[in-house]
């Protein structure tokens, strides 16, 4: 039921980003980039649901040995929920943040930053070795809070709904985006992450929420619409191989 909940929130998001492109001669997308973009995001599927180390398995694990704040405390199950999505949300800045920082975790996240457009298949848009940083981080996210399977699916159904609305290629009314860009991270400072320059794409590593960014120094507010992408590849953005095989290659 959360698969076709997100499936069906990727194809509004898409229909209205097709909408708002309409009398922006904007230029329109290419076939190689939705095969690569969509390649990949299958690529990442595929590997995940083949490791042992999941976010799901670590709830079942944390559950059975009593571990992390649930199993000592009672709280309600939405009291859970938000605890673990702030815990997440943390542990996946850091790792993003380090993902940026380290030359050898750089070479597999920037196939993320390569594609050349930023719009809802850009979402899921990452190299499958991506999953050794993060799916460590978020499963002892998940033992520290001791979340159980119900929190874990619901947790994840909602980052992933974020995710997906971020890389929309839309533009929210001013006051309503700097209203909630005061809490999450919408798809216009979500944007700024994707550009060129490293000194703008170094900032706004928030997956949900601008807390993090804002507390450790590397919030993003900038206005107007920037361009993305990188420069000097190593592989063209729209070659699924080339992209798949780019983290052998130094910039």
């Amino acid at each position: 039921m959360t698969l076709i909940a997100l499936l069906g929130w990727f194809v509004l998001l898409a229909v209205i980003e097709v909408a708002a492109a309409r009398g922006k001669n904007r230029e329109p997308t290419s076939d190689g980039r939705l095969v690569t973009n969509f390649g990949l995001t299958a690529a990442v599927f595929l590997v995940g649901s083949l490791l042992p180390l999941t976010n799901l398995a670590a709830s079942v694990i944390g559950r059975s040995f009593g571990t992390g704040l649930a199993g000592l405390i009672a709280l309600p199950w939405m009291a859970i929920l938000i605890l673990t999505l702030i815990t997440q949300t943390f542990a996946l800045y850091w790792a993003h943040r380090l993902m940026h920082r380290l030359p050898l975790f750089w070479r597999v996240h920037r196939v993320h930053h390569a594609d050349d457009f930023v719009d809802v298949s850009t979402s899921f848009r990452n190299h499958p070795l991506e999953l050794a940083v993060t799916l460590p981080v978020s499963a002892a996210a998940v033992l520290a809070v001791g979340s159980p399977p119900s929190v874990v699916i619901a947790a994840q159904t909602v980052l992933s709904a974020v995710t997906i609305w971020q890389h929309a290629d839309i533009t929210l009314p001013s006051r309503i985006d700097q209203a909630l860009g005061w809490v999450i991270v919408t798809p216009r400072l979500h944007r700024l992450h994707h550009n060129p320059e490293r000194a703008t794409h170094d900032t706004n590593y928030g997956e949900l929420l601008t807390l993090w960014d804002r507390l450790f120094g590397t919030f993003n507010g900038s206005r107007g619409r920037r361009s993305v992408g990188l420069e000097d590849q190593v592989a063209r953005p729209d070659r699924l191989l080339q992209q798949i095989w780019s983290p052998v290659y130094s910039v």
